[in-house]
This record gives structure tokens, C-alpha cells and sequence, in this order.
């Protein structure tokens, strides 16, 4: 095996996350031409070919996807001694979040809040994502850490010898309306006809634990479908101007519930219990991932 450069690792890594050459190389500055011979030499150095470009996009070989671990390892290392070798350089390594966009605006500010008074020496950012997106950006390692709702009740599982997760805590997914002055539903599940519903587009999660719940609970309702978001608090926004019903994670409204602007207007069997779930990947194998992952274990205990 030959002397590998780190820049070549880095140029692995740009490929595996872009799965396109000419994406890949202008993230590294480089023409497509020198970029595509770096990696073509770092197959040679390894002895192996890491990519297939027979099909597009183009993907990771099994032998580039045995060495992408070990690549991203090595990476964080030298980044790592680098650190302690130059304290005084003001840098921090980056942690990333992904987070479902009503926990972004919740929960993650609190999480985020409570690990740096445990563990400053990082910096953090965070993406609000639908959790399809958050699970494969997890799966490519572009993010470090998945906050995401999870429905017990879903088909949906993650392999938690990859992913484990922990879980920090429940909420519930609630059907909601306005008030009116005198604090009563305007609109009333299981009674009215034609209730106005506020929905999820297809793809959200919250989308398809509600659309799972109203298949699986008896009892018909009457709802007619006037509007569609991926996003909760853009549902909760209508809800507030009165538009309709919408079920909506209890830990986005609370202030809301508490004030009586808005109020649950069903039974008990059309709420969805939703724990929150932070996951993370194995392959990611950043020191400070790592000591975060303990202390968050510590703190909810790992599952």
C-alpha cells in the first residue's frame, strides 16, 4: 500500500456524500479532471475499487463501503490531535443535528442548551429536516445526530445495532381547533360534519401516524382536507386563524393549551403517543460524538 494523502480521504468522503463527480469536485475546489485522477489514485494506494461508475448516481463499491468507516475515522483523529496540539487555535469541531422541524423549535434548544453546560468544547449545527431526509442524511453521515419523533405503532424501524437511539421522552399527537371566547372547540371530531382538516403532506412522518390511527381506530369522521404542509408549525398557524382541525404534537402547543387559544376537539382513541427519539450512527466514530453519547446516555440511559 502506498503513502495516502488526507486530502485524498477527504476527497472519498465528498464523493460518497455527493455521489457526482462534478458535485464532489466542486466542493473541493478542484476541476472534475484532477479531482476524478485523485481518486482514481487513491483506489490504487488501497488496492481496491471504491466506487462503481456504472450506474448513476455513482455509488459506493462494497469495498468503498467497508472503507468509509475507516476513512472517516482516521479524518477525526488527525483532527483531533491537531486540536490538542494547537489548543490556542480557536477552533472547535462541529457537531450536526438533524431535527424535525417542530423539535427544532422546542426540544433542541434545550437539548442543545443542557449538553454544552456538561460539554462546551464543540459547536453545533442544526437542520430541520422531514425525518426521511434526517434518517438517509444519518445513513450517508451528514449529520451526527437524528432528533426525530417516532410512532410505536409504525412499520418504521431502524436497524439499532447501526442506529441505536435514545429515548428522551413522550409527547402526544392531538387533534386541535381554535376556541371560541368561551373556550369550547369550535369544531367538534365525531360530531360535526365536514370538519375542515389541516394535514400533513404525504410524505411527513406526523402525516402518517395520523392517516395510521384513523385507519386503525373505529368510528368514522367527518373531514374534509382544505389544507396541506409538510411542517407542524404551519399547521399550527391555521389552527390559531381558525381554518380547522389539525392533530399536532403536544409539546409545540403547550403555551397555547395553556392560554385556551387552542383546545383538543376529539376523543382520547384519536390521539397518537409520540416518543422522542435522538439516534445516532456506529460509523460515526468523532471522539466528541462519542463523549455527547455518553453523557446523553447518562442522562435519559440508552436504549
Amino acid at each position: 500500500m502506498h503513502n495516502i494523502e488526507t486530502k485524498w480521504l477527504e476527497d472519498f468522503l465528498a464523493l460518497a456524500k455527493t455521489q457526482s463527480f462534478s458535485q464532489a469536485a466542486r466542493l473541493r475546489h478542484v476541476t472534475q479532471p484532477a479531482f476524478s485522477r485523485r481518486i482514481k489514485t487513491l483506489e490504487q494506494s488501497v488496492g481496491a475499487q471504491l466506487f462503481e461508475r456504472d450506474v448513476q448516481p455513482v455509488r459506493l463499491s462494497d469495498a468503498g463501503q467497508q472503507f468509509l468507516p475507516t476513512a472517516r475515522k482516521v479524518l477525526a483523529q488527525l483532527q483531533a490531535a491537531v486540536r490538542q496540539l494547537s489548543p490556542s487555535g480557536g477552533y472547535l469541531p462541529r457537531i450536526n443535528f438533524c431535527a424535525a422541524h417542530a423539535l427544532t423549535f422546542t426540544l433542541m434548544p434545550e437539548l442543545v442548551r443542557w449538553i454544552r453546560q456538561q460539554e462546551s468544547g464543540f459547536m453545533v449545527r442544526t437542520e430541520a429536516a422531514n425525518v426521511d431526509v434526517g434518517l438517509n442524511a444519518l445513513r450517508k453521515g451528514e449529520c451526527d445526530f437524528l432528533l426525530a419523533f417516532h410512532d410505536p405503532q409504525s412499520w418504521i424501524r431502524l436497524d439499532e445495532t447501526l442506529f441505536p437511539h435514545c429515548q428522551l421522552g413522550w409527547t402526544r399527537l392531538m387533534p386541535v381547533c381554535k376556541a371560541t371566547r368561551h373556550g369550547q372547540a369550535i369544531y367538534r371530531l365525531g360530531v360535526d360534519q365536514d370538519v375542515p382538516y389541516l394535514a400533513y403532506t404525504s410524505e411527513a412522518m406526523l402525516g402518517q401516524a395520523v392517516r395510521e390511527r384513523l385507519r386503525s381506530q373505529l368510528g368514522d369522521l367527518s373531514l374534509k382536507k382544505v389544507y396541506e404542509t409538510a411542517m407542524a408549525q404551519g399547521l399550527k398557524q391555521m389552527v390559531l386563524a381558525g381554518e380547522g382541525v389539525a392533530w399536532l404534537p403536544e409539546v409545540t402547543i403547550q403555551q397555547e393549551l395553556e392560554s385556551g387559544a387552542i383546545v383538543p376537539c376529539g376523543a382520547e382513541q384519536w390521539v397518537v403517543p409520540l416518543a422522542i427519539c435522538l439516534y445516532r450512527s456506529v460509523s460515526d466514530e468523532k471522539p466528541m460524538v462519542d463523549r455527547l453519547w455518553q453523557l446523553i446516555g447518562e442522562r435519559y440511559g440508552a436504549v
